[in-house]
C-alpha cells in the first residue's frame, strides 16, 4: 500500500482499505482471517470486520465456518461484465455453455459464501429453474445443498454442516460425503411428485420476483429446493445396468491444495435414465470440472 504522504488527494482512504483487503486476498490466495488481514495491512480488526462483513454481503468475498475469508462469487460476476479480453470467468462460462448443449440441460456453477450457496453462473433453462435460479441466487446451505464442496472442506466444516440437517439423515448425509470423495461426483434421485412440485415452485418464485418486500419469502421458497432430490446414488447404483432417476448431478472443482473452489452442477430431471446416458451425464460433468480447474489454476 501507499504511505499517506504519497497518497493523491483526492483518494478516498476508506476505499483504498476496502481494495486493499480485496488485494490481499487475491495475492495470498488462500483463506485469511480477520485477525491475519488487519495485521498484515496495519488496520484495526474493527474496521477489517466491518469491511469483511460489507464484501461477504454482496458475496465479493466467502465467509468459512472457521472465520476465515477467501474471495467470493461476487467478484466474478463483476468480472463478467468487464469489456477486457477473455477473463477466467468468461472462459469458465463458455464451458459450462458447452457443457449444457452436450448434455441438454441447465448447468451452473456454485461456490460456498458464508452460510449460503451462491450461483456463480447458470446457463440453460431446464432443471435450474429459470424464474427462481439465476446468477448471483443464494439458497441456505443446508444439506443436501454444497454436497460436493463440503465433501472436501475440514472435518468441522462437515460437521457443522451435518448439524444443520435433518439428524434422522446425518448418517446418509456423511456417507454422501464419503461417497462423493471416492466417486468424485455425486447424483441425487427425483422424489415421486418432484416435477410437478418444481413447476410449482418456479411459478411461486416467478410472482415473487422484483417484489423487494417479498425477497425473504422468495428465499424462503428457494430453500425448499433441497425437498426435490431424493436420496443420493451410491457408488453401487451408479455402477450399475439398472436405470435411475436423475435429478442433479454436481462435481467438485479443486484447488491444488484439495480445496473445492466451485461445484459444477447438472440437472437433468428425468424419472428414468439407462446406465449408458448415466455415465455420459458423468463423464461430460466430471470433464467439464477439470478443464475449469485448470482455468482457475492458470489465473492464479
Amino acid at each position: 500500500m501507499r504511505s499517506d504522504s504519497s497518497r493523491p488527494q483526492d483518494d478516498s482512504p476508506p476505499t483504498s482499505r476496502v481494495v486493499a483487503v480485496v488485494e490481499l486476498l487475491a495475492a495470498r490466495g488462500t483463506a485469511l482471517s480477520a485477525a491475519e488481514i488487519a495485521q498484515s495491512l496495519a488496520l484495526s480488526r474493527s474496521t477489517v470486520g466491518a469491511i469483511l462483513s460489507t464484501l461477504d454481503r454482496h458475496g465479493w468475498v466467502r465467509r468459512h465456518t472457521d472465520l476465515t475469508y477467501q474471495l467470493g462469487p461476487g467478484l466474478a460476476r463483476v468480472g463478467l461484465l468487464a469489456p477486457a479480453a477473455v477473463t477466467e470467468s468468461e472462459a469458465i462460462g463458455a464451458e459450462l455453455e458447452q457443457l449444457a448443449t452436450r448434455v441438454g440441460c441447465g448447468a451452473a456453477l456454485t461456490a460456498l459464501s458464508g452460510d449460503d450457496l451462491v450461483f456463480v453462473t447458470v446457463v440453460g433453462g431446464h432443471g435450474l429453474i429459470p424464474a427462481g435460479i439465476e446468477n448471483g441466487t443464494r439458497i441456505p446451505l443446508l444439506p443436501p445443498a454444497g454436497a460436493t464442496l463440503i465433501a472436501h472442506a475440514p472435518v468441522a466444516t462437515q460437521n457443522s454442516w451435518l448439524d444443520r440437517g435433518d439428524p434422522a439423515r446425518r448418517t446418509e448425509f456423511r456417507e454422501v460425503l464419503a461417497t462423493i470423495r471416492t466417486t468424485g461426483c455425486c447424483a441425487w434421485s427425483l422424489r415421486p411428485g418432484a416435477l410437478t412440485a418444481l413447476r410449482v415452485l418456479a411459478d411461486v418464485v416467478d410472482l415473487l420476483s422484483g417484489r423487494p418486500a417479498a425477497d425473504e419469502l422468495r428465499g424462503r421458497v428457494l430453500s425448499l429446493l433441497g425437498d426435490i432430490t431424493g436420496s443420493a446414488h451410491t457408488e453401487a447404483d451408479l455402477n450399475s445396468s439398472a436405470s435411475l432417476s436423475l435429478g442433479y448431478l454436481s462435481a467438485p472443482v479443486l484447488a491444488a491444495d484439495g480445496r473445492a473452489l466451485f461445484e459444477v452442477q447438472i440437472g437433468p430431471l428425468r424419472t428414468e435414465v439407462t446406465a449408458e446416458a448415466r455415465r455420459r451425464y458423468i463423464d461430460e460433468l466430471l470433464a467439464t470440472a477439470r478443464r475449469v480447474e485448470r482455468i482457475a489454476a492458470d489465473d492464479q
